[in-house]
């Protein structure tokens, strides 16, 4: 015999598990419906599990879904108690979720983007005027119903931005998904209505290009990566998408929240002039459908890009109340450092050049060659290494420009480069391994002498042509392939 919640829902069959419990397909039998019923069973948390805050987060998502009245949020029915288990009761929705919806129709057309986008950021822009911050948007948590109407879901984890509110989340402990968090929210714990759009940004990434913006082994590496790591350019992955989707996106995806667009209204408003006009027949699930009637098309709330100018704050331990938002005045936005090839291969000739000069110099002291006017010759030849570290400081927003950088969450799927890169990169291989075998041949050729440097002048310097030379070439081959180490055969598997 099936299950009967609250005397009125009969649980029919699972559909899968939330953040936060098990969500079943119900029957109401007062309405004769289907509905959505989500359950918490506090008995079954893990030891350790703060089980007060997830009860109180759980009956929250009622009050908060509830409270957005809007067509791309379910509706809430009802909530209570059944036996040890909490129970909320939702509007059922028919379709698939958005990662289900690119599996299908993969390359998904530049104009569904556009309309899903522009009716995901129409439901962000509601819940931001109502002061909600989604804290988890990602392609599970969106549906596509048979009509092409888009629904947000899991709205269970949004925090108020209300200064009245107290946090339910402890402190450090990180609420979302890692592959799609914004920086801030990674790594600081600060959540907006801005963080929300950087996942936005993840998503239209994702369903433009096929690929997540960054893949990593871990939550942490994928939270460095956001964090630090530029994404491969919409472009050159998706060339069809045009310039205006591809800027919207890296807008998006800016580190900085004051880079980002103001609002999801003006998201909307970029990504309306891109949703195709409907003709020829229905089809389902095709997210431009809802714009056929201009009436009832989706929307943002009149005045919504109004409210998001007041920031959440960051996540508060339970029991304290959050300090008062202050209302900001977003700075004219600067341009974000450029990363193209031609940068970077200027970047590394300077590094190259300007340590193989102070490597020289070096030499030349060790062996007693004079060297006329030291320190000004000093300056020279280290003059190019300032110059390529403050390059490469901007282009990776390092924090100093001795900073090492994060190395190990480099490596993810095969980068796409251009012909100019490859012969490069071949080049740099062909003359650096040439050297490098003729430098060990000299090696070998004075150890059969006697004198392992009877054939080699400058041994640091020698060395220092070979490796300036070949490890830039072998660099460049792992980030073409995605390969752990440079000398890896097989690419990175995630």
């Amino acid at each position: 015999m099936q299950r009967v919640v609250g005397d009125r829902y009969e649980l029919v069959r699972p559909l899968g598990r939330g953040g936060m419990g098990e969500v079943w397909l119900g029957r109401d039998h007062r309405l004769d419906r289907d509905v959505a019923v989500k359950l918490l069973r506090p008995s079954s948390l893990p030891a350790g599990a703060d089980v007060d805050a997830l009860i109180s987060r759980f009956d929250r998502e009622a009050r908060l879904t509830a409270r957005l009245e809007n067509p791309g949020v379910p509706a809430v029915y009802d909530t209570g108690t059944d036996e040890d288990d909490l129970y909320l009761v939702m509007q059922v929705i028919g379709g698939a979720d958005l990662a289900e919806f690119q599996a299908e129709n993969e390359p998904v057309p530049v104009g569904w983007v556009a309309a899903a986008g522009a009716q995901i950021a129409a439901v962000l822009a509601a819940a931001h005027a109502a002061g909600l911050v989604h804290r988890d948007l990602k392609p599970r948590n969106v549906m596509i119903t048979e009509t092409g109407e888009v629904k947000v879901l899991d709205f269970g984890i949004a925090v108020l931005r209300d200064v009245d509110m107290t946090r339910i989340t402890r402190t450090a402990e990180t609420v979302g998904t890692p592959a799609y968090m914004a920086p801030e929210q990674a790594m600081h714990g600060q959540t907006s209505p801005s963080s929300d759009l950087y996942s936005l940004g993840c998503v239209l990434y994702e369903l433009v290009t096929g690929r997540a913006v960054f893949e990593a082994g871990t939550a942490l590496a994928m939270m460095h990566r956001h964090f630090n790591d530029t994404p491969e350019p919409v472009l050159s992955l998706r060339p069809d998408a045009g310039p205006v989707l591809a800027e919207v996106i890296t807008r998006l995806l800016a580190k900085r929240a004051d880079l980002r667009p103001a609002s999801a209204t003006e998201v909307y408003e970029i990504l309306l002039p891109l949703v195709p006009p409907p003709t020829g027949p229905l089809i389902p699930m095709d997210p431009t459908r809802p714009f056929r009637d201009k009436l009832s098309a989706p929307r943002p709330p009149a005045g919504s890009a109004a409210t998001v100018s007041v920031l959440d704050t960051p996540t508060m331990p339970v029991g304290l109340p959050a300090p008062a938002p202050e209302t900001t005045v977003a700075p004219v936005p600067r341009a974000e450092p450029a990363d193209s090839g031609p940068r970077r291969i200027g970047e590394a000739f300077l590094l190259m050049f300007g340590i193989l000069g102070i490597l020289t110099y070096v030499d030349d002291l060790a062996t007693g060659v004079p060297v006329p006017d030291a320190g000004f010759t000093f300056t020279v030849v280290s003059t190019p290494v300032l110059i390529g570290l403050w390059m490469r400081k901007r282009r990776m927003r390092l924090r100093h420009v001795w900073s090492l950088g994060p190395f190990g969450s480099r490596v993810g799927p095969p980068r796409a480069t251009g012909l100019g890169e490859r012969i490069l990169e071949r080049v740099l291989l062909a003359v650096g391994g040439l050297g490098s075998a003729v430098y060990i041949g000299q090696l070998i050729a004075g150890t059969v002498n006697g004198n392992p440097l009877l054939y080699i002048d400058s041994p640091i310097r020698g060395l220092t042509i070979c490796l300036a030379l070949l490890v830039p070439g072998l660099l460049m081959r792992q980030r073409r392939l995605g390969r752990p180490y440079p000398w890896s055969r097989s690419s990175v598997r995630s």
